[in-house]
């Protein structure tokens, strides 16, 4: 995957905080698409119509916890790595709870200067996780490939076939036509 190809999607209620939440993510490459939504229905319709491989979330919202956000999104997005980014999770238990509950991560909002360096694992895991579909089209290609191949070969060797048929027949042929000369 392209760096450029990386879409991060951003839960978040706080403007200032999403343009400095951008401005961070752009540092590491001008070229990743973001989007931010701010509650559950704009939730679905984005990862729908943006396919996020990163979505980032803060954990209080107005109409919504972040627990709600993690569940939307691995209902509608299961392969998307999704990090908690706020200043809500200082308590540890807490913290320990979104990851058993699905998050892959979280980043404390008081950290947002040094966003880059934390971001970078989660952003370098998308790039080097697996295509699943690009694999499984290789591997069809590469069937498709091998059938014909097999094809092709059997085709040879019934055409092999039909010509020693043939110079079968015509040895038949010249062996009757020399039985009945005798």
């Amino acid at each position: 995957m392209n760096i450029s190809d990386l879409h991060i999607l951003l839960v978040e209620d706080t403007t200032s905080d999403a343009e400095l939440i951008k401005r961070q993510i752009h540092k590491i490459d001008k070229d990743i698409q973001t989007q931010v939504v701010d509650n559950l229905s704009d939730l679905k319709v984005t990862i729908a119509t943006f396919n996020p491989q990163i979505i980032l979330s803060d954990y209080n919202l107005p109409t919504c916890t972040g627990m709600d956000v993690l569940k939307v999104a691995r209902e509608n997005s299961p392969s998307a790595t999704f990090v908690f980014l706020t200043g809500t999770l200082q308590d540890e238990e807490l913290a320990a709870e979104t990851i058993l509950n699905g998050a892959d991560g979280f980043i404390l909002k008081k950290h947002i200067n040094d966003l880059v360096s934390r971001l970078k694992p989660f952003i370098e895991k998308v790039r080097n996780k697996p295509n699943i579909v690009q694999d499984a089209q290789n591997r069809i290609k590469k069937s498709s490939d091998l059938i014909s191949n097999i094809k092709e070969y059997m085709e040879n060797i019934n055409n092999e076939n039909m010509t020693h048929q043939e110079r079968l027949d015509k040895i038949r042929l010249h062996l009757d036509n020399i039985k009945k000369s005798l």
